[in-house]
């Protein structure tokens, strides 16, 4: 394994336990080719956190990656061991079984009470934050001169045959702003004559977060065109009907999906022009549907009917807008072909018949749509787009646009729409 810096309050193992459960949090392995043979041979792995809590990335030999799968809370490190010489036809070294512990813990990739306390200082340290900082204008495919980027991208839209009414809600990407162009700017040139909304309550979906559960966070948000305020007052009047939703807020420290509408608003109407709500929706497609898979947190359901009931009870010019993508598709994401012109056109016809629900303002029929089938697809935003529907039960949807972002090898590809609810 390749030595990592030991990370200050890490509490190394001194000496070999055998009695010692180590569990895994959940990390990702994926194949690497090193200079010269790994240890005992055969392939090297590079593990790394898709959340991103753990900032650093550790290589494993095979035989380490085979113990490490046995870390699962269950099995000591004596089980282990023996695992292991009937997997191998040979022992262990204990001095080998405490590096590799170690290393574990170095990387933050064992769970319990050590990285607890390390995530408390996380969540303490971004609460303590005056703002929530977006993230580097790259990451969102944004060159230097954001507002011209942003100009350019709203005036690729038509003007004609826009639709009529009061605007209450949209559904836009949260994809990079080069891919998710077509969508961006159907879905954002509709607020062209708008008036500014007092707040916009953005939904978004929880790519790197731990909580299966509804997130709101109480922070004022901060792009390069200035700090737009939480209105904190609605996020309370919503946790007086659902309960708590903010215990896990720290999701929204590295999620996209509500910056790149936030950045386009404030482009729009100024940043100090309007309050936000920012709320990440979890997947209402699995098998325990609105509920959150581990029974820990607020129901989608019962957020969106107290989402609804706020919204409709006060006054206040609200917009809703949906930060969503539709599938993910292609080898990158586990399908076995890539993406030609007969995968793209299956793709097409099975979103559409999501976005029929979609048109027809039907949440249920929409999730049901998506969830068929264990959603093959990897749609990854029916959560907010559905929330966006019950909280908006009377509204006109009309969906404007839909686009399939492939690259030119057609290993991924992303497909993203454009929606605009109307009073």
């Amino acid at each position: 394994m390749d030595a990592e810096p030991v990370f200050e309050g890490t509490d190394l193992m001194a000496e070999y336990d055998g009695s010692f459960v180590p569990r895994l949090r959940y990390v990702e392995a994926h194949p690497v080719e090193l200079d010269g043979a790994s240890q005992m041979g055969g392939p090297s792995f590079l593990l790394s956190d898709p959340t991103g809590l753990a900032a650093n990335s550790i290589t494993v030999s095979g035989p380490a990656l085979f113990i490490i799968s046995q870390f699962d809370g269950t099995n000591t490190l004596d089980a282990v061991r023996d695992a292991f010489a009937a997997r191998f036809g040979q022992p262990i070294g204990s001095e080998q079984l405490v590096e590799l512990v170690n290393g574990l813990r170095q990387a933050r990739f064992l769970a319990g009470e050590e990285f607890e306390a390390y995530y408390a200082g996380l969540v303490a340290e971004y609460r303590a934050a005056p703002t929530r900082v977006m993230r580097s204008a790259a990451d969102l495919g944004l060159e230097v001169d954001t507002g011209r980027v942003l100009d350019e991208m709203l005036a690729a839209a038509p003007t004609e045959d826009l639709p009529a009414g009061r605007v209450v809600g949209l559904v836009a990407p949260h994809l990079d702003y080069p891919r998710g162009r077509e969508c961006y700017s159907a879905a954002y040139s509709v607020l062209r004559e708008r008036r500014c909304p007092e707040r916009v309550v953005i939904l978004g979906t929880n790519h790197f977060g731990r909580s299966t559960s509804v997130v709101a966070t109480g922070k004022d948000f901060e792009t390069p065109l200035g700090v737009t305020a939480c209105d904190t007052a609605f996020i309370e009047a919503l946790e007086a009907r659902c309960g708590d939703l903010r215990r896990e807020e720290y999701d929204h420290a590295r999620e996209h999906s509500i910056e790149l509408q936030l950045l386009i608003c404030q482009h729009i109407w100024g940043a100090g022009a309007f309050r936000m709500a920012a709320v990440l929706c979890p997947d209402p497609c699995g098998p325990t549907g609105t509920a959150p898979i581990d029974g820990d947190g607020v129901d989608l359901r019962a957020f969106a009917a107290a989402l609804h009931e706020v919204v409709a009870g006060d006054e206040t010019d609200t917009l809703v807008i949906a930060g969503a993508d539709l599938s993910h598709i292609g080898p990158q994401f586990g399908d076995d072909r890539v993406i030609d012109d007969t995968f793209r056109s299956e793709v097409k016809m099975r979103d559409g018949e999501a976005l029929l629900h979609l048109g027809e303002n039907q949440p249920e029929d929409f999730v049901a749509k998506v969830a068929r089938e264990q959603n093959p697809t990897r749609v990854c935003s029916a959560g907010c787009i559905a929330t966006a529907m019950w909280t908006l039960p009377d509204a006109d949807v009309r969906v404007l646009r839909y686009h399939q972002a492939v690259d030119e090898a057609g290993h991924v590809g992303v497909t993203c729409a454009a929606a605009v609810f109307l009073a």
